[in-house]
């Protein structure tokens, strides 16, 4: 029951951290759980892994947003008697990069020569080893296109 589609995000928040910036706290929470839950999960034990951890919040409370956390491309679930149970669709590492991919294209969409600048002058104030970084990938992929085309 693998769900391919990609994750329906449309919110961005640069003041939090993580997950926070694209999620709620508690839908954070919950896909954390069921990361660090390696498998098929039943909303108890979300609920139970949150409680754990020192955030309460109610059997109902966590079974929609879960179910939020399916409709937005983030959760597989398959129903098993009564009851759902929910897999991650996404990993940890895919979640950002397809976040990281929105916010850029995003930004180069509406502020394409704006984002650019501020972005490499953040990184020349932040640090300059990166630039040289970006410099090295850029020639890289300058290559890649030429030897494709």
């Amino acid at each position: 029951m693998a769900n391919r589609r990609s994750p329906k995000l449309s919110v961005f928040r640069p003041g939090e951290e993580g997950l926070q910036q694209t999620l709620g706290a508690l839908e954070a929470q919950v896909m954390n759980a069921i990361w660090d839950a390696g498998g098929e999960v039943a909303v108890e034990q979300v609920r139970q892994s949150l409680e754990d951890s020192g955030k309460k919040a109610a059997y109902t409370t966590v079974m929609t947003t879960m179910s939020r956390l399916h409709k937005k491309g983030l959760l597989n679930r398959e129903m098993r008697g009564k009851a759902y149970l929910y897999t991650a669709a996404v990993s940890r590492k895919d979640l950002d990069t397809s976040v990281i991919k929105q916010v850029i294209d995003g930004l180069l969409s509406t502020f394409a020569e704006p984002a650019m600048s501020y972005f490499f002058e953040a990184l020349r104030e932040n640090d300059p080893e990166k630039l040289d970084s970006l410099a090295e990938i850029i020639e890289e992929k300058r290559k890649e296109d030429h030897q494709e085309g």
